[in-house]
Formats: C-alpha cells, sequence, structure tokens
C-alpha cells in the first residue's frame, strides 16, 4: 500500500480508470433510474454497442423483454445496500443473440454517503454454460445408458462409475470408485488387465472384445468389452474409458443356436442320404418289378390258363402295379425333398389332361359302381401353358384317393376360371367325393409327409401317405395353393389353385364328355 498511498488523488483516478479499461470484463455504472454513467471496452466487446451508443441510455436495453422484472429486483436490492454476486443470468447483444453473463452488482454512493447509483461487473459465461450444458447432457446419457461405463486411470483405478454398472455388477459407485478394477476379473485371468495397460501406454488400438467378469455376488457373467484411451491435455493416455455390455443370454441363445444349426445340418445331411438310399433301391426294385408286371401281364391275357392259375396272375399283377405306385411315390418324394424337382412350362390341353385322368381312374372306378363326373369352365381357353405332367400328377393323385375312400356314390372333378388377368390364368381345381370323410385333427396334419387318417386306414386301404404331401410341394413349386374340406363319414373336397399362362400357340380343341 505504500506507493498507492503516495499517489494523488488525480493520479489514483487516472490508475482505476486504466484498469477498469484493460479488464475483459464489462464494467459499467448506472443511477438509480437505470441509466448507464460509465461503460469501458470489456462492455463493448461483450456487448457490441460504443460508449457512446450506451451511456445515457437505460440498462435495459441489454434486458430481454421476459427477465425485465430483474433490474427492478437489482435497483431494490442496492436502496436496500445489499451487493449482488455472481448472479448467472442472459442478456441479448446488439447483434440480437443471447448470451450467458454471471454479474456482479455494488452500490455507489457519493461524498455525503448517499447512494446514487450501483456499478455492475458483467462477465460472458455463454462458452462456460455450453460447456457446463454439455457435461449435463453427457453425464445424463451415461448414467440412463444400459451398458456399464467406467473410467480407470493407468494404474487401473475406478474413476467414474454409471447405474448400468451397477445394474451389470452389483456393486455401487461409492463401492467401486477408488477400487482396482481388477476386482471383477476371475483369478484364472491375472494377465488380461496388464496386456490392456500396456496397448493403452503404447498408445495402440484395442479392437472391442468379449470376456467373462465377475459380479458382486460371485455370478460369472458374460461381456462385450469397447475400450478406449483418455487422453490428458497434452496429448497423452492417462486412462481408459469402459463400455461393458452383458452378454450372457445372448451368448446362450447364440450358443443354442450354433447347436441348432448343427443339429440342423445333421439332419439335412441325413436326409439326403436318405433321399439318396430311397431312389437308389427304389431304381433297382423297378427294373425287376418291370419284368414281372410285364410277365404278369401276359399270363393274365392267357386265355388257356386255369381259373386257378389265371386268379393267381391276377393277383400277382395288382400286387406288382400297387408295388410300382409305391416306388413311384417314393421317387417322387426323394426328389422333391432333396429339391431336384424342376417345372418344365410347355402349351397344353386341360381338358385333355382331366380326360386321360378320368381314363386311368375308369377301372377302379367301374369295380366299385362309383359315378364320375368331370366339368371344364367354358371360359378356360383350349390351350393354356404350364406343367402339365404335375398337374396331371397332382389330379391323378386326389381322384384315385376319392374312388379309394369311397364304397358309394360319386367322385366329381371340376375346373374352374377364378381369374384373367393380362397372360395369367388362375384356376381352381376341385375333387369331390362321398367317402369316409375327414376329422378337424386329420386336416390340420393331412399335407404333411407319411400322414394318413389314422392307422386303421393303412392297413385297410394301403398307400404311403406321400401323395398329399408331393401334392403340396408340387403346388407351391407352381405358386398356388391346396386344401380340403372335409367332415367326417360325410365325404371330402381337395382342391387347389395354382396359375397358367396364354398359349402362343393353340392346341386342336377337343370336346369333354362327362363320364359316368
Amino acid at each position: 500500500m505504500g506507493n498507492l498511498d503516495r499517489l494523488s488523488a488525480s493520479q489514483m483516478q487516472s490508475l482505476l480508470a486504466s484498469l477498469v479499461e484493460s479488464s475483459e470484463d464489462a464494467i459499467i455504472s448506472k443511477n438509480l433510474q437505470s441509466i448507464v454513467q460509465s461503460w469501458n471496452r470489456g462492455a463493448e466487446r461483450i456487448f457490441g454497442y460504443t460508449a457512446d451508443e450506451m451511456v445515457g441510455k437505460s440498462i435495459t436495453t441489454l434486458i430481454p423483454e421476459h427477465l425485465l422484472s430483474e433490474e427492478d429486483e437489482i435497483i431494490s436490492k442496492l436502496k436496500r445496500g445489499e451487493k449482488i454476486e455472481h448472479y448467472e443470468t442472459v442478456r441479448r447483444r446488439k447483434d440480437g443473440q443471447l448470451i450467458n453473463i454471471s454479474l456482479t452488482v455494488s452500490p455507489v454512493y457519493d461524498e455525503s454517503g448517499t447512494l446514487v447509483g450501483g456499478s455492475k461487473i458483467a462477465r460472458d459465461i455463454t462458452n462456460q454454460s455450453k460447456t457446463s450444458r454439455d457435461r449435463a447432457i453427457l453425464a445424463a446419457i451415461v448414467d440412463s445408458s444400459e451398458d456399464g461405463i467406467i473410467s480407470k486411470d493407468l494404474n487401473s483405478i475406478i474413476q467414474t462409475w454409471n447405474k448400468g454398472a451397477t445394474e451389470i455388477f452389483g456393486y455401487t459407485a461409492e463401492e467401486m470408485i477408488g477400487k482396482s478394477i481388477e476386482i471383477l476379473i476371475p483369478p484364472e485371468m491375472p494377465d488380461e488387465e496388464p496386456r490392456l495397460l500396456e496397448k493403452l501406454r503404447k498408445g495402440e488400438k484395442i479392437k472391442p472384445y468379449e470376456t467373462i467378469r465377475l459380479r458382486k455376488d460371485g455370478e460369472r457373467i458374460d461381456v462385450a468389452l469397447t475400450i478406449s484411451p483418455i487422453f490428458g491435455p497434452n496429448g497423452e493416455v492417462i486412462g481408459a474409458s469402459k463400455i461393458v455390455r452383458d452378454i450372457t443370454k445372448n451368448k446362450m441363445l447364440r450358443d443354442e443356436n450354433d447347436t441348432l444349426q448343427a443339429q440342423l445340418l445333421t439332419v439335412e445331411e441325413t436326409s439326403k442320404l436318405k433321399s439318396s438310399f430311397i431312389s437308389t433301391v427304389s431304381h433297382e426294385i423297378r427294373a425287376p418289378l418291370g419284368g414281372i408286371i410285364a410277365l404278369a401281364e401276359i399270363l393274365a391275357q392267357e386265355e388257356e390258363l386255369p381259373e386257378s392259375a389265371q386268379s393267381i396272375a391276377d393277383a400277382v399283377l395288382e400286387a406288382s402295379q400297387s408295388l410300382y405306385s409305391v416306388l413311384n411315390e417314393l421317387l417322387d418324394f426323394s426328389k422333391v425333398e432333396a429339391g431336384k424337382v424342376n417345372l418344365e412350362y410347355r402349351d397344353f390341353s386341360l381338358r385333355s389332361t382331366i380326360i386321360d385322368v378320368i381314363r386311368m381312374i375308369n377301372p377302379e372306378r367301374t369295380k366299385k359302381g362309383l359315378t364320375l363326373r368331370s366339368i371344364v369352365d367354358p371360359d378356360i381357353p383350349e390351350s393354356i401353358s404350364g406343367d402339365e405332367l404335375r398337374i396331371r400328377q397332382i389330379l391323378l393323385n386326389l381322384a384315385s384317393n376319392a374312388i379309394k375312400f369311397s364304397e358309394k356314390g360319386s367322385v366329381y372333378i371340376s375346373a374352374n376360371l377364378v381369374e384373367a388377368k393380362d397372360n395369367t390364368l388362375l384356376i381352381e381345381f376341385k375333387v369331390t367325393d362321398t367317402g369316409i370323410g375327414l376329422s378337424e385333427d386329420t386336416i390340420e396334419r393331412l399335407f404333411q409327409p407319411y400322414v394318413q387318417a389314422d392307422p386303421s386306414t393303412t392297413r385297410l386301404f394301403g398307400g404311403t401317405g406321400l401323395g398329399l404331401s408331393i401334392a403340396k410341394s408340387y403346388v407351391d413349386l407352381m405358386g398356388g395353393d391346396i386344401g380340403v374340406q372335409s367332415k367326417k363319414n360325410e365325404g371330402s373336397t381337395f382342391w387347389f389353385r395354382v396359375p397358367f399362362g396364354r398359349s402362343k400357340d393353340p392346341v386342336p380343341q377337343e370336346k369333354v364328355r362327362a363320364t359316368q
């Protein structure tokens, strides 16, 4: 104070003025009517107004409308002789920008001790406030994360611990901050943390990885770790942040999925071997069986055979043909399972196809004395494009079943045009019988392989239970639908819808007559 005591009043005034002008803070004085009396360069820099623009003007020029009541409160406090320190608020710059400031306001007295106004020191804290807001937002994000977010120094001492970490490991922040992160590492993994620290010190990137950690209750959990270095002010590594995700359930599901995938591959390989075996055996049997059928047909047509021998020849022929049909179904099914069925589209007459199916089933129909009728929608063109072989096979299977499971009554085959759009024709086929019908339980699983109404059906009527499964596979391949409507002991209606194309070259017209 010695040197200051020797300064004259004018020198002291000059020194104070110099200090005020050199301050980076805004230093402003005002009277009790809020009129600005002085305005330093710091005020010019912060608010954008010059001293000439503000001296003699109201300080409320700087105050946003919704905060004007603040000035009345400040004046009231000054009149009570109170000082306002570090009051954070918002003010408006000349360019309209709102800025955050910290205000310190002190009362000013004249020589007689009378209050004449106040002096204000205003500091721009916009960047500081933004930093604080950013930190608050970041802290909120970290705290709301379901993942564990942990920071540690290069001695493995935990610095921060969020709620997610508490949920995962069971420890609170109070229990873990200041403790070594190695508390969480199983004892059989002593080298993991030292290796991580060595990589961090060298500035090496640590790729996300999966490992095992210990909960407070001793439970081992699978976790995924993402580790990033934390840098100091000079760019040096001072620690690391860790994001920890509990993947115990995910890993269990993944392991189960891997097991299922392996089992599926085994099943697929077994299925392929089975299909290959069925195909090979069927081909091996078909060749000699074809010879047996040929010989049986010759014997059956021999007129001079004794009656007993004729009966044997007929029985051999019927059994051989039945076995041949079974082999064909097995071969078709093995192709379907192996994905080796290729559709062959060509122009054909649907009416001719239905006539052929009727001719093939007519002998069995005649034996049973059933009525057989068919009708084709006249709107269906004489020639359409599709896989005629598969359509014939599906219709033959459905019609053969209808006759097989009907002891009296009739079988009705129909084909109707459901929709014609551009070059596509959607045709619905129906095969209706008056046979034994089906229960609801049977209908639900009817199109699965090897399924028949009940075990007695196989004993009474024979068959492999593959026909409908094969039919469904063909319909699916052609982009269609198949289904059934049936009641026990009241008969069934099997239907399927398949899209066809319009033929480019018409097939010669053939009329279809109802067959009875």
